[in-house]
């Protein structure tokens, strides 16, 4: 099973027969900055994943054997107008472009720890404490399990073990793993992923070809690592936020048993909140949603505002019983501003 962040392609159900595979690289190389090209087929699966200048690492995986890195890579470009892929390409955040091409090729730092000893939401917060960038494999009793993944100290998703490979970027998914260890027990597995450029994956150049004319950058005989986080766009977090709290407004209005107008909880909810965030204080009006609009003109960092409305969403849904249907209804946001959710780690 091959796991790349798929919330949002960028093309999807190409077919392999009529493309040029190199050429359609080279486009998104420019087009994206950093990404992934993956091929499916009913015997076979594969990925491609690539910045602006480079192919990072590959993954080819049938029934007979499982390929990585250069021979992955030949192996795609040799197959794909015979095996009929259906192609669909993925925008991945730079910064985090090595940790999905180099999951594979991570190394298991705790093995075999046991839920009689262990407690998987304990163990969660230590390797959040330790800024693990790597995941954490449970394998419960009942057969089931998942894998947790976490950047920096920071869970950024997860994936079922009976799955397809996608990422579930909700805080249901952790809990509900959390749960399900807890009466069924288990044994958790955890690994770290490496981030530096020299893994041993082998796919670090542009195939032959017109790819070749792009420049690669060079430090010392190597290619310079520049990674920087994807800008941010002030009005499309706005926008985000804005559509978040008028899903939450819109249920809350058509909820009987919720007493108080939105305007008003919401406002509450700020005031409770204050003391660790100061740009929520109704009467500053920093941060204001009215109208089901959203301003902002406060100095805090955008990753302290994202976090305080997804937080503030998350206790409103939660006390008045609609969180279920709250998460159930943000399909169409979450397809929308999937770039800014995973940016800022949203886990609704």
């Amino acid at each position: 099973m091959i796991i790349i962040p798929r919330e949002k392609p960028v093309v999807q159900d190409l077919n392999s027969y009529y493309l040029d595979i190199q050429k359609l690289i080279e486009h998104y190389q420019g087009e994206l900055g950093a990404g992934a090209v993956y091929f499916k087929s009913p015997v076979s699966e594969a990925v491609v994943f690539f910045d602006e200048q480079n192919l990072v690492n590959g993954y080819f995986e049938d029934r007979n054997q499982s390929l990585q890195g250069r021979d992955a890579i030949d192996r795609i470009m040799e197959t794909a107008a015979v095996n009929n892929f259906t192609v669909s390409v993925f925008r991945i955040l730079p910064e985090r472009l090595y940790f999905w091409a180099n999951l594979q090729n991570s190394k298991m730092i705790y093995k075999d720890l046991t839920s009689e000893f262990t407690d998987l939401e304990g163990l969660i917060k230590k390797m959040e404490a330790e800024s693990l960038t790597g995941f954490i494999d449970v394998e419960l009793s009942n057969g089931e399990g998942g894998l947790l993944f976490i950047y920096k100290g920071k869970v950024i998703g997860g994936s079922s073990a009976d799955g397809a490979g996608n990422v579930d970027r909700s805080r249901e998914y952790r809990d509900d793993l959390i749960r399900r260890s807890k009466e069924y027990g288990g044994k958790f597995n955890v690994s770290r992923v490496l981030l530096d450029e020299d893994t041993g994956a082998g796919a670090r150049q542009t195939p032959e070809g017109p790819a070749q004319a792009v420049e690669e950058r060079k430090a010392g005989g190597r290619r310079e690592q520049a990674f920087e986080p994807a800008q941010i766009s002030r009005q499309r977090v706005l926008e985000m936020l804005q559509m978040l709290l008028a899903s939450l407004e819109t249920m809350v209005r058509g909820n009987r048993k919720v007493r108080s107008d939105f305007e008003t909880l919401l406002n509450k909810k700020f005031i409770e909140k204050i003391d660790k965030y100061e740009f929520l204080d109704p009467f500053a009006a920093d941060f204001k949603y009215s109208g089901g609009k959203v301003s902002y003109s406060g100095y805090a960092d955008w990753d302290e505002v994202v976090g305080a409305i997804e937080e503030c969403v998350y206790e409103i849904a939660q006390t008045h019983g609609l969180l279920s249907r709250l998460r159930s209804q943000l399909d169409d946001w979450r397809s929308e501003f999937a770039d800014e959710i995973a940016r800022f780690n949203v886990r609704l």
